[in-house]
C-alpha cells in the first residue's frame, strides 16, 4: 500500500487562505472607499447648494465657507484613511491599484473643489459685489496639489515595494544558480582519450 502525502493538500489550503485574505482586504478597501466617497460627494454638493441660496450674500458666504472648510477637512482625513488601507493592501497583495485609486479619489475632489466650487464661489462673490479681482488662482493651486499627491503616491509605492523586498527577499532556486563546472563536454572527452 502506498502512503498518502498531505503536503500537497497543505499548499493547496495555504494558497486558498492567501487568496481569501487578499480578497478580504480588497473588499474592505472598496467598502471603505464607497463609505468615504458618498459623504464627500454630499459635502461638495451641499457647499455648492449654498451658492444657489436666495438669502443675504453675507450669510451665503459664511455658510459656504463653513461647509467648504468642513469638506476640505473631511477630504484630508478620508484620504489618509484610504492611503493607510491601500498600503496594507499593497503589502498583502503586492498590487498598487488601491494606492492609485486613492490618488484618483483625492484628485477628483481636488478638481471638484478648485475647478468647480471655488470658481462658482468666485463668480458669486463677483456678482454680489463682495469680491474684487478678475482672476482666480484656485485651478492652478488644484493642479499643483494633484501633482504633489501623485508624486507622494509614487514614492509611497516605491518605499513599500522596497520594504517588502527587504522583509521577504526572493529565494534562490537551484536552477537559477550558474553551473560551477563550465568546461565543455569536448574538453572532458579529450581528457578521457588522453588517459
Amino acid at each position: 500500500m502506498k502512503p498518502i502525502s498531505l503536503l500537497p493538500y497543505f499548499f493547496l489550503y495555504s494558497s486558498n487562505f492567501y487568496d481569501k485574505t487578499c480578497s478580504m482586504w480588497n473588499k474592505i478597501y472598496l467598502i471603505a472607499l464607497a463609505v468615504l466617497f458618498l459623504p464627500m460627494a454630499f459635502l461638495s454638493y451641499y457647499s455648492w447648494s449654498w451658492l444657489q441660496s436666495i438669502g443675504s450674500p453675507q450669510n451665503v458666504v459664511l455658510n459656504y465657507d463653513y461647509w467648504s472648510n468642513f469638506s476640505w477637512s473631511y477630504l484630508w482625513i478620508s484620504t489618509v484613511i484610504l492611503l493607510i488601507l491601500a498600503n496594507v493592501l499593497l503589502w498583502k497583495t503586492l498590487r498598487a491599484w488601491a494606492l492609485w485609486t486613492t490618488f484618483l479619489y483625492f484628485a477628483l475632489f481636488i478638481i471638484v473643489r478648485y475647478f468647480w466650487l471655488d470658481q462658482s464661489f468666485f463668480q458669486y462673490k463677483k456678482t454680489s459685489g463682495l469680491g474684487l479681482g478678475e482672476f482666480s488662482v484656485a485651478p492652478l493651486f488644484g493642479v499643483i496639489l494633484s501633482v504633489i499627491a501623485a508624486v507622494i503616491v509614487f514614492f509611497n509605492q516605491f518605499l513599500v515595494k522596497r520594504l517588502q523586498d527587504k522583509m521577504n527577499p526572493p529565494t534562490e532556486s537551484v536552477f537559477d544558480k550558474p553551473a560551477e563546472n563550465t568546461e565543455s563536454f569536448d574538453n572532458v572527452e579529450d581528457d578521457n582519450k588522453a588517459t
